[in-house]
């Protein structure tokens, strides 16, 4: 089990899965992303503006500069390249050798998606989302108002979704054309989740995670006690789990009822990761890992 939520502390850690420490590497600088699994390779960022690659030992592979710190994580695209974005987006070999850089006018804190069409899908702190060719050149950039802070999504129909800082869900098609918005009471920075009914799940800085249908209709609505920033995971069986600055981890059926909350006393950021047993992983304020069994 690797821990796949940044740390503060620079410290990047592999833990057994009793949740004993089996090695740690020091960065020197924060850790905000989290870890890609590439082979045998471990990739993440750091805020001493370097992708670093480390085997399952944590023994350092290689460091590649770049031009300003990592705030999101990388990604593993089909054609065998990592995407990894800080002042734009970079195009990166399994060997650490940078192929292309395309800057952009704001700092890149959402993680690369790779979109069916052969694009890679990026968001900017200006509120611009680029998408982009393997080779680095735009396809289209979109102004959409309000930073964008988390990562887009991708529909089996190839159309996209992504939250704003102006407090906006907004689908647009896969030519970049904006299908519809939908507005909430706050901020939008987490990325929004597909439920295999087509149900759209985000959290927002209003408190609330929404369940919206492909049209931008309202499902349902839980209200939690803090702002939401968490991205949510959904389990093979529909349930979803996301973290709440109120915190508590929530537990969600598909209909949106609450199956439970877990209080964990600190702000709970980061997505779950779901272990193959079902175990639940994530990172809190607190500064360790929990893992919990959901039992309902």
């Amino acid at each position: 089990v690797y821990k796949r939520q940044g740390s503060l502390d620079g410290q990047f850690v592999a833990l057994n899965s009793d949740g004993s420490l089996k090695w740690r590497y020091s960065a020197g600088q924060k850790i905000y992303p989290s870890a890609l699994l590439v082979g045998t390779s471990v990739v993440f960022g750091t805020h001493n503006e370097e992708l670093v690659a480390l085997s399952l030992e944590g023994q350092p592979r290689w460091k590649l500069p770049l031009q300003d710190v990592v705030d999101a994580s990388a990604t593993l695209g089909p054609d065998g390249r990592i995407y990894v974005v800080a002042n734009g987006a970079y195009a990166i070999d399994l060997l650490g050798r940078m192929h292309w850089h395309k800057p952009t006018a704001g700092h890149v804190r959402t993680a690369p998606v790779i979109h069916p069409a052969r694009m890679i899908i990026i968001g900017t702190t200006e509120g611009s989302l680029i998408a982009l060719r393997p080779d680095g050149s735009i396809v289209w950039d979109v102004l959409l108002g309000g930073a964008l802070e988390g990562a887009a999504s991708v529909d089996d129909e190839g159309r996209i979704y992504v939250g704003s800082g102006r407090g906006e869900v907004i689908q647009l098609d896969p030519d970049g054309n904006i299908l519809w918005r939908f507005s909430t009471g706050d901020e939008v920075r987490a990325t929004p989740a597909i439920a295999r009914d087509g149900t759209i799940v985000v959290g927002s800085y209003d408190g609330f995670v929404y369940g919206l249908s492909p049209d931008g209709e309202v499902r349902w609505q839980v209200a939690t006690g803090g702002r939401v920033r968490a991205s949510a995971r959904i389990d093979v069986d529909g349930r979803i789990y996301v973290g709440s600055q109120d915190n508590f981890l929530y537990g969600i059926d598909q209909d949106g009822s609450i199956l439970w909350r877990y209080n964990v006393g600190q702000d709970v950021d980061s997505t779950v990761e779901i272990g193959t047993d079902g175990t639940l992983y994530f990172g809190s304020d607190d500064g360790g890992i929990h893992a919990l069994r959901d039992k309902t």
